[in-house]
Parts: structure tokens; sequence; C-alpha cells
């Protein structure tokens, strides 16, 4: 790929490293194949893009999967729509670095699932990369780059219908920019009636705010649309997309600023679940993605592992359960991973190293009942007044029967304090009152280093003095008090003691 940035070219080969949309699998339906898709683009320069796309193929499908893949453009400004044949990925190792075609889920070596084995009772699938590169020809607010491939395997909450799966583009806010994109591969595999998190671990190399929220499967006989939503079927409770989108008894959340999950599934077999996330630069959207995928509803007794948050050094924990770090000082932290089965195996690994690079990490009781996974970094001024976040993906392959391989997903999140900043130094006539201020932090105290204010209030946002004679102001946020290098700053208040009237 020629002109790509060292960015870019670390989004294709370590971001996307773990980037998968995930084709959960369905109940045996020997008529279809498609379990799950996305469309992801990358900059290469001005206004040219290559385009990814990931087709989940199931594996009791209609063989083999597809060679070629259309690829429909359209933009709203002129309403020009015109297809592009995406070509399954040969050669060299996808961006993955995993053969294109490989099990999603290999599972347990002596469960293998239907990828492996025909006559296993665990379904299987597997992962096909296509890609096109594309000089878009004008700038439009909506352009939409969308697939339909036929069709849909079975699932408990939807009908059929072809899967379609759409990312939009706004290249008159820039063009320079790569789509969001999901760092977290999922296993299909859910126990039935125990609660369960996940999260796709949505990422953006561009530093664009990203909001994640359920959306309706979508379905069109052509790439080129028009997509509708895919049939709900008749359930109760009904299906609805915000906290029953199959059967989960309302329990499903989603955190959509975090994109974490959570629900308990109460009904056995496939499900559909699509998201969209959105992104943001200044407050405008520049462009969406969406993840069509499968959830499959399996009886298994697993429990899920208990995390646990220990000691926050250079830091603190927040009301949200948040992690509060500070800028220019070292921030460590860890968590105990333990499941109540003593024969547990169990493996952690985190996208620390892509959401937030400079972060370190460690592990220790790999492959036990108990692990330890601890984290330092060092936050910057570039930091400050953001929250950052990345996963820890948790695997129990303990491997009892059924023998599947469960992923849980725990979630993160750092806010960095800004630097604590009062008013800028002043000169007033004497007698003339002061009006301060502080930003950055919270729960603020004021205090008289030099000169004199006997009416100067001790706490407060925004205090009024009334100095005599040069004064200078400290204020320290308390909210913060752990940021030694960052909760404070001074004021220094000129008093103009004006002419000498006497006689």
């Amino acid at each position: 790929m020629k002109n790509v940035s060292p960015m870019k070219k670390i989004l294709l080969h370590t971001l996307f490293l773990s980037c998968l949309i995930c084709g959960f699998l369905s109940k045996k339906a020997s008529a279809t194949h498609a379990a799950g898709a996305e469309i992801i683009y990358v900059h290469i320069s001005g206004n040219t893009y290559q385009f990814f796309y990931k087709f989940y193929y199931d594996c009791d499908g209609i063989p083999p999967p597809p060679t070629t893949v259309d690829l429909c453009f359209y933009n709203s400004c002129t309403n020009q729509t015109f297809t592009r044949v995406m070509q399954r990925w040969t050669g060299t190792l996808p961006p993955d670095n995993r053969q294109n075609g490989s099990p999603v889920s290999a599972g347990c070596s002596q469960y293998p699932n239907r990828c492996i084995n025909t006559s296993s009772s665990l379904p299987g699938f597997e992962e096909w990369w296509y890609t096109w590169i594309e000089t878009l020809p004008l700038k439009c607010n909506s352009w939409r780059f969308s697939t339909s491939i036929n069709a849909r395997n079975g699932s408990q909450n939807i009908t059929g219908g072809n899967l379609y799966v759409e990312t939009v583009f706004n290249n008159t806010i820039s063009n320079v920019n790569s789509s969001p994109f999901y760092a977290i591969k999922p296993i299909p595999y859910v126990c039935l009636n125990e609660p369960y998190t996940y999260n796709n671990g949505a990422r953006d190399s561009d530093g664009d705010s990203l909001h994640t929220e359920l959306m309706r499967p979508l379905t069109a006989p052509t790439c080129s649309g028009p997509a509708t939503g895919v049939g709900l079927r008749n359930l109760s409770p009904p299906v609805n997309f915000t906290n029953n989108p199959f059967q989960t008894g309302g329990s499903f959340s989603l955190n959509q600023l975090t994109g974490q999950m959570s629900f308990t599934a109460g009904q056995q077999g496939a499900h559909a679940l699509t998201i969209r996330t959105r992104e943001y630069r200044n407050n405008q959207e520049i462009g969406s993605i969406m993840r069509d995928v499968q959830v499959q509803v399996i009886p298994c007794t697993v429990k899920a592992p208990v995390v646990t948050k220990t000691n926050v050094i250079g830091g603190d924990t927040l009301a949200n359960g948040n992690i509060a770090g500070c800028i220019d000082q070292e921030l460590s932290f860890c968590f105990d991973i333990m499941s109540n089965d003593t024969t547990a195996i169990l493996l952690a690994e985190d996208n620390a190293g892509t959401a937030i690079p400079s972060m370190a990490s460690n592990y220790t009781g790999q492959k036990t009942d108990a692990i330890r996974a601890c984290f330092s970094w060092k936050p910057t001024a570039a930091d400050a007044g953001k929250t950052h976040s990345f996963q820890i993906i948790i695997k129990d392959s303990t491997c009892d029967p059924p023998g599947i391989l469960l992923q849980y997903v725990k979630d993160i999140t750092i806010y960095v304090w800004p630097q604590t900043e009062a008013s800028p130094d002043d000169s007033i006539c004497i007698g003339e009152p002061i009006f301060l201020s502080a930003s950055g932090g919270g729960d603020y105290e004021w205090n008289v280093i030099t000169g004199n204010d006997p009416n100067m209030p001790t706490t407060g946002i925004s205090p009024t003095g009334l100095p005599t004679i040069t004064t200078s102001y400290q204020v320290v946020s308390t909210a913060n008090d752990y940021c030694s290098n960052s909760n404070k700053d001074t004021v220094v208040i000129t008093v103009e003691q004006g002419p000498d009237m006497g006689g």
C-alpha cells in the first residue's frame, strides 16, 4: 500500500490485529451461510481509501464463501451510484496476520466446532477478508458504502433476508479520516441464563469521539438498497432495541460512551445483534459504521469470573467507578480476576497497547483460576480533560462440556484531570474588588500566600477578593488532591495605590 502514513500502517497492522466482526452462530441451516459482516475504511492519501469487508461464513451453509463481494457507493449530493467488485484477500496474510478463512473460534481441541469437524455438535464460522481501493470523485455530506449478501442464517429473534451492512462518511468535514473499527474479536458462545458482559472495543485512529447504539438489523435485495429493517419474530416479551434486542428478559444494557454491554440470555439458539458506532469531530458527525453479528446461546453452567479492582497509586477511583489520573504523574492499578472454579484455566489479555499506546501491562497467574492484571501509565498534557478506555479480555479455557471457549470483557475507563488554573494576573485600584475564578478540578480552596485580603472567601469556584495591597492567591482543587503536580495554581493581583492627594 503506497503513501500510507505510519499512523495508518499501525491501524492496518496492529489495530486490525483484533478488529473482527463476529459471525455469531445459528442453528443448523443448510441453505444459508451469512452470519455477520462489517465495512471499514482506511485513508491512504487525498480522497483515496482502502476498504475492507469482513464476512463471517457459517460452515453449515452452502460452500464455498463468495470469491468476490459487490461494494456499492452512493452520495446524496448528486445521487451518484456506482459499484466495485471487492476481491477476496489472497497472497499475503490479511491485516490480522491469520490465514484468510480462519475459524472465528476454533474451540477447545477436544471439542472442535463444525468448521473443523463436520460431525461436531458445535456450529462454527470462518472469517473472510475482502478489499478494494477507491478514490472518491467528490465531497459530500453523505457518502454510503454498502454490501448485501444472500442469505442470513436462521435466528430466533428475526426473520430471514439478505445480510446488509453499510458505512457512512461525511467528507465535507474532512477527507482525512479513517472509519472507526472494533478492536475486540468476539467468541460466539454465551451460556443460557448466565450473566454475560461484552465490549466490541470501538476505536478511532483519528481521535474522534465515538457513540455506540443498538439498531434493527437491515436487509436489502442488492447492495444499492434501499435497505429496510429485518422482520422481527413474535416473541414475549417483544423484541425492542433498548433493553431486549433478543430474549434477555429486559436485562440488556449498553453504555453508549464505552460500548460495554451486559445481559442474561434467556432463550437457547442463535440471536441477531446489530450495533452502530457514530464518530464525531468537533461536535459534528463525520460518519458511522455498523456491525451485524449473531449470539449463540447454549446450555452451559460456566460462571463469569469476578473482576475486582485493587489499590490505585497516583490516582483515585471516582464515584462512577472510573479511575482518575493526573498530568505528568505515574498512575498504576491492578485487577484481580478470579473464577469460582478452582480447576479453571483463565487467560487474560488487553487492547491497552492499541487504545493507550504508552500504557504498560503485566499479568501473573495466567492459566490458573486467579490472575492479577496490573497497568501503569503516565498521562501527558495532551490527555488532560479526556476520558480514555481500554478492555481486558478474559477467556475461560477450562473446556468442560460442551467444550466452548467463553470470553468476557471488562471495560476500564480512565479520566485525566486537567491542570487547575486560576484566573489571570490582574491590576486593580485600591478599594476595588477582584473577581477570581478557577477551572480544572473542583471543590476549590483559596488561600492568601502574600499580601492582605481580610474579606477573602476560602472556598468556591468564583470568589470575590478585596485586597488592600498587592496580594498573591493560591487555589487548590481538593477534588483531586492526589494530583500534586497539577491541582493548584497562583494568581497575583496588583493593587494600585493611586496618587497621594495630601496637602
